[in-house]
């Protein structure tokens, strides 16, 4: 199986790169070790065939299969599956390669250490097992703020969300009570959080859903943009799995494991983050928070081209509908982290180079085995363009 490797530095690459999407595996007690008495019921390690895993809410946690992560598949063994050139037909699970649970997956210094060996100078480290619980708890709105206290709690100890300018992490945030939201952005940013991460999704509210541009969570938004902190969408299990079921198919979230149909509806990935997107620029939020800066990590980027599509041909319908041209809104405030296997080249032509990110989702094994072997996909980029992308964009946005 080919794999890359570090390509070293690369041409005009002469200084450590910022990495917008890197993860880290959450300890056993990432949400036990701080919660409170009356919530701990909600996330439970269990015993099942065999194997530990994990209940959240009386229900089966299986966005990823394994939420020991020990084992845990190698940074990088499913590249070929991801560029869409398994030419042999291999199963995912024949593809992956797996390993101990490493150091520096769980340990900050191990992993300052593996990010100067890599080149690193800066990374965003972001959710592995976080990323599955909201939908999980979202009919327990009380529960759900308490288990997102204590894994942000948690996140503080053991990583810290900006202790010494070379890590930074974002504390979980749901808009479902936006009450008890503010209470926890107010933690967050009293204990110096640079961002906050959500789910591409609806707010779930009694009985429906609503939209995360609703004026009822102009508060979040208006603190965000006020306090210079960005608000970063990242891939999740965003509840779109009810999307397959319409179509006779499961809709349980399974993390890599998808279906032809799921593949090809993007109902995981794409869908979630595009209607997400939309309903910010639609529903006014850039408009009524001018400084609001957003960020969209390991979601792609072929999702781009039809949204952009989409807000010019609304616009030109209905200009009376908008405050200005959709589709600049959108370029002004997004910041997006193209994946490996997207045509680069063609997001830039659509975005610009100085909204584009670097994003390895390492240490995972559907992203790169090494952060800089990204950097031959940007060939077709210039010096400065890459320096954008490698470096000056994240810098930015990470800035104190």
């Amino acid at each position: 199986m080919a794999v890359l490797e570090d390509v070293g530095a690369a041409p005009g690459v002469d200084y450590g790169i910022y990495d917008a999407d890197q993860h880290y595996y959450e300890a056993e007690d990432a949400v036990s070790r701080h919660v409170d008495r009356a919530h701990r019921h909600l996330v439970r390690w269990i015993e099942m065939g065999g194997r530990r895993t994990l209940l959240v809410n009386n229900q089966l946690f299986t966005i990823v299969p394994n939420p020991t992560y020990d084992p845990v598949g190698e940074p990088g063994s499913l590249e070929v599956y991801f560029r869409a050139e398994n030419r042999a037909g291999t199963e995912l699970r024949d593809l992956i390669q797996m390993q101990p649970i490493q150091p520096e997956y769980r340990d900050r210094d191990a992993r300052l250490a593996r990010m100067d060996e890599q080149g690193v100078q800066f990374a965003w480290l972001l959710p592995s097992m976080g990323l599955g619980l909201e939908e999980l708890l979202r009919t327990d709105p009380e529960g759900l703020y308490a288990v997102f206290r204590s894994y942000n709690e948690w996140l503080d100890d053991d990583w810290g969300y900006d202790r010494d300018g070379r890590i930074q992490t974002g504390p979980l945030l749901s808009l479902i009570d936006p009450r008890a939201a503010e209470a926890e952005l107010d933690r967050a940013l009293a204990k110096g959080a640079r961002f906050v991460t959500f789910r591409p999704a609806p707010v779930a509210v009694p009985g429906a859903h609503r939209s995360p541009g609703d004026p009822s969570h102009d508060r979040i938004w208006a603190k965000l943009a006020e306090a210079g902190v960005v608000a970063v969408v990242h891939a999740a299990d965003s509840g779109y799995g009810r999307h397959l079921t319409d179509w006779g198919e499961r809709g349980a979230y399974t993390g890599t494991k998808s279906s032809p149909l799921a593949e090809v509806l993007s109902v995981h990935i794409e869908r979630p983050v595009f209607d997400f997107m939309a309903s910010l620029v639609c529903h006014g939020v850039f408009d009524r928070h001018p400084a609001l800066k957003v960020a969209s990590l390991e979601l792609g980027a072929t999702w781009v081209h039809d949204l952009v599509r989409r807000l010019r041909s609304a616009y030109g319908k209905t200009p009376q509908a908008f405050r200005r041209d959709p589709a600049d809104a959108f370029r002004e405030h997004v910041w997006v982290a193209p994946f490996y296997e997207d045509d680069i080249v063609s997001v830039r032509d659509v975005l610009g180079a100085d909204r584009l990110l670097l994003g390895s989702d390492w240490p995972h094994p559907e992203g790169l085995a090494a952060p800089k072997s990204w950097l031959r996909d940007f060939a077709g980029f210039s010096d400065a363009e890459r320096r954008l992308v490698f470096h000056d964009n994240l810098a930015g946005l990470a800035r104190r």
